[in-house]
């Protein structure tokens, strides 16, 4: 038996295998073994660690690596048989000195056999399939500008938001006319936005047709229809149909205000516009309570706004005069800010929030509860000319209040208006005179039209009056001491005797205590000494104050 050279261990799973081959076609010997070598020269070198237990039996089963029947053996052939099954294993060729070899080189196996892959080939697959990849992955998301878009839906490329373009004026089709309108005669450009209604940063997609094929078309943002410039927001290049389909993002810097879309052509002179309105981003809004009523405290919070910028707060509406005003921190949201209820109609309403930059709007339900105001009078009987305070509550907070005085509708008495707790609080009027017995009084909310009642009563004035003297002879003068009249009114004295009409003797003022004091001067005639009367009316209270001289019962009513 000959000498094994370099012997290691990974032979020794080779003196398995090959054992085990000899075996099984009687070869009791084991002179194979003497042909392996582990030199640095050995043509696969490291390539055996690559290959597992399975392959390296597989190596030494005859019908497997070269693809024939196995043949019977025959004494003779052993040793040929031998020198392949080593050839394949070390890749060297066997020597003279072998283990009872015929000296001559084996030639290659004549087919079937398993090939082998090296590093080289396998780091050189890896990289062509991430080529392959990387290429598919870019046409799928529509890249090489658009170029390979068969839709025009593919490609596109967003333009610099700074950049401007000119919009070339397109010229007017001719028109016929449909009954008393006027509609194009033949079909031009024309592109639709879908949705039209775009919030600030919302996005949108445009069809458009009517274009050359494969032709570059300029999308462009307008703010006004009269604007001869507008923003590029994206280039697409039409398909073979001269059809396009791509999709764009609102700007935020457009807000709430409507706009125009211009597609045009480059070069061909062709163009089409569609309208634009934006609409209001959408935030968040949360409230502590879902159930209150004008006036009523509740805490808010909110998000989705722009930083910094002013928040106008409505309740069931978004114009008119705001019920408060908040300021968002850097992040766009407010964290807890504690107002009051506003007015809105009872009933399922709606806390509305409005970014006043943005237009941002977040909204959050609400249910509005009545309000039930009262008002009093004080004092409640008074007379004419003379003040009256008015007191209430449970108006809604710093609206305007309409008093009317026997009436509930036209032109009010006079206004008021409730503080920040609903309340009516130092509100006085004078009492007109003309106003007699019971008067109603009704207070109505301007804004939530809550409506109570009170009223009061005008008392009647009662004056009275003395002569200077309670008789007399002809030629005798006398005058007059009054009081209980309106403050400063004008008194007027008429004379006369029974039913006969009073003549007009004199008129004075009375103080602002309604008193006045020698007053009036009257001289007695002849047919006075029998007895006169007289009367003092007042005139704005219509207060009647009587006198009289040279009666037996003295002074006359």
């Amino acid at each position: 038996m000959p000498e094994y050279e370099d012997y290691d261990d990974y032979d020794e799973r080779d003196e398995y295998d090959t054992r085990r081959a000899d075996e099984d076609y009687g070869d009791d010997t084991y002179e194979d073994r003497g042909t392996y070598s582990d030199s640095d020269d050995d043509f696969f070198g490291d390539e055996l660690d690559d290959f597992d237990e399975s392959g390296e039996s597989d190596d030494f089963d005859e019908s497997d690596d070269y693809g024939e029947p196995a043949r019977r053996r025959t004494p003779g052939s052993h040793k040929s048989h031998t020198a392949r099954k080593t050839h394949k294993v070390t890749g060297a060729p066997t020597g003279s000195g072998g283990s009872g070899g015929s000296g001559e080189e084996p030639s290659a196996p004549a087919g079937g056999k398993r090939k082998r892959f090296n590093r080289k080939t396998i780091l050189l697959t890896i990289v062509a399939c991430a080529l392959v990849g990387a290429l598919v992955q870019m046409v799928a998301s529509g890249g090489f500008g658009g170029s390979l878009g068969t839709s025009g839906g593919g490609g596109g490329h967003k333009k610099s938001p700074a950049q401007e373009q000119e919009v070339r004026p397109s010229t007017k089709p001719k028109t016929i006319r449909l009954g008393n309108q006027r509609v194009p005669q033949t079909s031009g450009p024309i592109i639709v936005i879908n949705p039209g209604l775009v919030a600030p940063g919302g996005k949108a997609s445009v069809e458009g047709g009517g274009f050359e094929p494969k032709s570059t078309v300029d999308l462009l943002l307008k703010t006004k229809r009269s604007d001869t410039k507008g923003r590029a927001i994206r280039t697409v290049r039409t398909d073979k149909h001269g059809s396009l389909y791509t999709n764009f993002t609102m700007p935020e810097s457009l807000g709430g205000k409507p706009g125009m879309l211009v597609a045009q052509q480059r070069g061909g002179g062709r163009s089409a516009e569609a309208e634009l309105i934006s609409g209001g981003a959408i935030g968040t809004a949360r409230i502590n309570k879902t159930v209150g009523r004008p006036g009523d405290v509740v805490s808010i919070s909110a998000r989705g706004f722009k930083p910094g910028e002013q928040i106008n707060v409505f309740w069931g509406r978004t114009t008119g005069t705001p019920v408060a005003r908040l300021r968002t921190d850097s992040s766009g949201g407010v964290g807890r800010a504690d107002i009051r209820v506003g007015v809105a109609p009872t009933g399922q309403s709606t806390l509305v929030l409005v970014g006043q930059q943005s237009k941002t709007t977040a909204t959050a339900p609400f249910q509005m509860l009545s309000l039930y105001p009262a008002i009093k009078s004080s004092p409640y009987a008074l007379k004419a000319g003379q003040r009256i305070r008015l007191s209430g509550n449970r108006f809604a907070p710093n609206e305007r209040v309409l008093v009317y005085i026997n009436a509930t509708s036209g032109l009010p008495a006079f206004t008021t208006q409730a503080n920040s707790f609903g309340q009516l609080r130092d509100v006085a009027f004078d009492v007109p005179f003309g106003l007699k017995g019971r008067q109603s009084l009704t207070a109505i909310g301007d804004q939530s039209r809550a409506v109570t009642r009170s009223g009061f009563t005008v008392l009647p004035y009662s004056p009275s009056a003395e002569p200077s003297t309670f008789g007399g002879k002809a030629g005798t003068t006398l005058s007059f001491y009054c009081a209980g009249f309106a403050p400063n009114e004008t008194v007027t004295v008429y004379a006369g005797n029974g039913s006969v009409a009073g003549r007009k003797i004199a008129t004075f003022q009375v103080d602002g205590r309604g008193k006045a004091a020698a007053v009036g001067s009257y001289r007695i005639t002849p047919a006075d000494e029998g007895g006169v009367s007289f009367k003092l009316i007042g005139s704005k209270s219509g207060g009647v104050a009587k006198a009289g001289i040279n009666y037996s019962q003295g002074q006359g009513h």
